[in-house]
């Protein structure tokens, strides 16, 4: 799992596009490069990649607004 996560092509890397859409709705936080370093960093924790690439699959599925992401349209919990 974690190696077809890793791989990805970069339109699809589950880090590069919540990255994308997090430097897009908060231009004053720490910028795409940051966000999508830290999250490949993290991305070794099962449970960290599980919840960034379901993240990801929602920012895809629909075109959220920044405002609507903001109010948790694409939060994610585990249900265990």
């Amino acid at each position: 799992m974690l190696s077809s996560f890793a791989s990805g092509c970069a339109g699809s890397d589950p880090c590069e596009v919540v990255c994308a859409k997090n430097a897009e709705c908060q231009p004053d936080g720490p910028g795409k490069e940051t966000c999508t370093a830290l999250c490949v960093e993290l991305s070794d924790r099962a449970s960290y990649a599980d919840a960034i690439e379901h993240q990801a699959a929602c920012y895809e599925e629909d075109d959220w607004s920044c405002d609507s992401l903001a109010s948790g349209a694409c939060d994610y919990s585990p249900e265990d």
